[in-house]
C-alpha cells in the first residue's frame, strides 16, 4: 500500500488504496506522529487550548477514576486477603465457602453491569457513580460484623451488585472524552489503579493483622473491612462534587471547574476523530448491533482473557499449605504475595505507553504479548513438582502478573472500535466486562476449586486453552476491524464521487470502474 498522506488536526486523514487517494472516516484516522516529550504525555503535543483542557480533565476524570477503581478492587480482594488472615477459621469456612462467597459477588457483579450503564445513558455520572460507591462501601463496612459465611454470602452479592457499574462506566467516561491517542495510557494508568488496590490491601491487612488484632475484641481482618469502608465513602463523596456528565449527555451543565467553552471543546474534539455524541437508544437500534460482529467477539475477547488470568491466585494458598518447606506467619505471607501485583502494574503501564507510542495506537500487540507470556507461564507452573523447586515457582507466580494488568488496553481498542456509537460503545463495553464474570461465576466451581489448590491442574490446563484460543481471537477481531476500515475508506470515496459527479453534472472515470477495481484487487489497510 503506498502510504502518501496529508494531515488534519494531526490525524492522517486521506490515504492511497487502489493507486486513489481517498479519505479517512473521522473514526478510522490514524493518530499523529507524537514528539520524545509526547510520547512520555501526550498533552505537551497538544495545542494549548486542548493543554489547559486535558489537564482539567485528567485532574478529575482520570484521579476519580484511579481512586474508584482502586477502592472497588480494594473492596473486592479484602476477601482473598481476610480469608487467610483468620477469616477462615473464624467463620469456619474450610470447604468451598471461599469460592461461594466469590461465585456471590461475582452474581451481583454480572446482574448489574449492562443495566447500570444503560441508567447512565440518562443520569449524569456525577450522581450514578457516587450512589454504587457509597452503596459498597456500607456493604463493606458491615461486613466486619459477620458471624457466619452464610450472612458474608450475602453481603458479598450487594457488594457486587453496586460495584458493577463502576468499571465498564469509568471506561465509557474516558471514551468520551479523549482521542485515540491519549485513550490507551489513561485507560492502563485506570486499570492498573486495580492493582494498587489489589497491594495496598495485602499490605493493609498485614499492618491490620500486626497492630489491631484484638483490639475492641475484634480480629485483624474484621477491622480491615472497617478501614476499607472508611477509605471508600469520601471518594464516593469527591465524585459527587467533581465529576461531569459526558459530552452530548442529556444532563450536561458547566461545573465550577469545567466552563462552556470547555464543554465545547470537547465536543468539538470528539467529533474531530468521529466519536459520536449520544442518541436514543432503542430496541430497533439494538437489534441492528445484534447484526455486527462486534456484539459478540468483543464480548468474546475480554471474556477469554479476563478468565485466562486467573492463576495469579494460587499462590497465597501454595505459601499457606501445610506441605510446604517453608512455613511462613500471615504477614509475612501478605507481602510476598505483592510483587505479583508489582509486575502487572508495570506491565500494564508499558502496555499503554507503547501502544499509544511505538505501536502507533495498535492495541493489539501488547495484548498478543501478555497473552502469550500468560500461555507459558501456565504450561511451566502445571508442569514443574510443586515443593521441587521453590524459586522456580515464585518466578513463575511473579510473571504470571504480566498478563493480567492490560484490561485498559482491551477497552481502549473496544472504544475505539466502537467510537461512532456511543450507545453501542456503552452496551458493548458493559456486555464485554459482563460476560467475562458471567463465565467467572460459573467456572471456579468446576476448575479452580478451593479443594485443588495449590496444585490446581485443571485451573492451569483450563488457562492455557483459554490463552491458545484468545490467540485466534485477536487475530480474527483485527482482521475484521482492518477489514471495516477499508471497506468505511472505499464508502467515502465512493460518496465523494457522487457527490462531485452531482455538482459538476460529469461522469467521474474513477468511479465507473471502482466496484470493478474493488473485486479484482485487495490491498491491505492493516494497523
Amino acid at each position: 500500500m503506498s502510504n502518501e498522506k496529508t494531515t488534519s488536526r494531526g490525524y492522517e486523514d486521506t490515504v492511497v488504496l487502489q493507486g486513489q487517494k481517498l479519505d479517512v472516516p473521522q473514526q478510522f484516522q490514524a493518530p499523529p506522529k507524537a514528539s520524545w516529550k509526547g510520547r512520555i504525555w501526550d498533552t505537551f503535543d497538544a495545542p494549548p487550548e486542548e493543554r489547559k483542557l486535558l489537564f482539567k480533565l485528567d485532574a478529575v476524570l482520570l484521579v476519580f477514576g484511579c481512586l474508584g477503581w482502586f477502592v472497588k478492587n480494594l473492596d473486592q480482594e479484602n476477601l482473598s486477603t481476610a480469608f487467610v488472615s483468620g477469616m477462615k477459621e473464624d467463620l469456619n469456612m474450610y470447604q468451598n465457602q471461599l469460592t461461594t462467597a466469590t461465585t456471590m459477588w461475582t452474581v451481583g457483579y454480572c446482574i448489574g453491569q449492562i443495566p447500570s450503564n444503560m441508567v447512565l445513558l440518562k443520569v449524569s455520572p456525577r450522581i450514578w457513580l457516587p450512589f454504587l460507591e457509597g452503596v459498597w462501601g456500607l456493604c463493606t463496612l458491615l461486613t466486619y460484623r459477620v458471624s457466619n459465611y452464610h450472612q458474608l454470602y450475602a453481603l458479598r452479592f450487594f457488594v457486587g451488585l453496586a460495584e458493577s457499574g463502576m468499571y465498564p462506566a469509568l471506561h465509557w467516561i474516558l471514551g468520551s472524552y479523549y482521542k485515540p491517542n491519549e485513550l490507551a495510557k489513561r485507560a492502563s494508568l485506570l486499570g492498573t489503579s486495580a492493582g494498587l488496590g489489589t497491594l495496598f490491601s495485602s499490605i493493609l491487612q498485614a499492618a491490620a493483622y500486626t497492630n489491631l488484632d484484638g483490639h475492641h475484641n475484634l480480629a485483624g481482618w474484621r477491622w480491615l473491612f472497617i478501614i476499607d469502608a472508611v477509605i471508600t465513602l469520601p471518594i464516593a463523596m469527591l465524585g459527587l462534587i467533581f465529576l461531569p456528565a459526558v459530552p452530548g449527555h442529556s444532563q450536561e451543565k458547566p461545573t465550577f471547574w469545567l466552563s462552556q467553552d470547555d464543554l465545547n471543546l470537547c465536543r468539538a474534539r470528539m467529533e474531530s476523530v468521529g466519536r459520536a455524541p449520544q442518541k436514543p437508544l432503542t430496541w430497533k437500534r439494538v437489534l441492528g448491533y445484534a447484526k455486527g460482529w462486534q456484539f459478540y467477539l468483543l464480548p468474546l475477547m475480554y471474556m477469554v482473557w479476563n478468565n485466562s488470568i486467573k492463576m495469579s491466585g494460587i499462590m497465597a494458598f501454595w505459601l499457606k499449605d501445610k506441605h510446604n518447606p517453608v512455613q511462613r506467619g500471615v504477614a509475612e505471607r501478605n507481602h510476598l504475595v505483592m510483587p505479583i501485583t508489582v509486575v502487572g502494574i508495570v506491565a500494564g503501564w508499558m502496555g499503554g505507553w507503547l501502544s499509544d507510542g511505538v505501536f502507533q495506537g495498535r492495541r493489539w500487540p501488547f495484548i498478543m504479548i501478555a497473552n502469550i507470556i500468560t500461555l507459558v507461564t501456565a504450561l511451566v507452573l502445571v508442569n514443574i513438582p510443586l515443593w521441587g523447586d521453590l524459586k522456580a515457582h515464585f518466578a513463575m507466580y511473579y510473571l504470571s502478573g504480566a498478563g493480567g494488568n492490560v484490561a485498559g488496553l482491551y477497552f481502549a481498542w473496544i472504544n475505539e472500535i466502537c467510537g461512532a456509537d456511543a450507545e453501542k460503545r456503552a452496551l458493548i463495553l458493559a456486555m464485554s466486562n459482563d460476560a467475562s464474570f458471567v463465565l467467572q461465576s460459573i467456572v471456579p466451581n468446576f476448575v479452580w476449586k478451593q479443594v485443588d489448590y495449590p496444585r490446581a491442574f485443571k485451573g492451569l490446563w483450563y488457562t492455557s486453552a483459554l490463552c491458545i484460543s484468545l490467540i485466534f481471537i485477536i487475530l480474527l477481531v483485527r482482521y475484521l476491524h482492518n477489514r471495516d476500515k477499508r471497506l468505511a475508506i472505499l464508502a467515502a470515496g465512493l460518496a465523494k464521487d457522487e457527490e462531485d459527479k452531482t455538482n459538476s453534472g460529469n461522469v467521474s472515470p474513477r468511479n465507473e470502474s471502482f466496484e470493478e477495481e474493488d473485486d479484482k484487487k485487495d490491498v491491505a489497510f492493516v494497523r
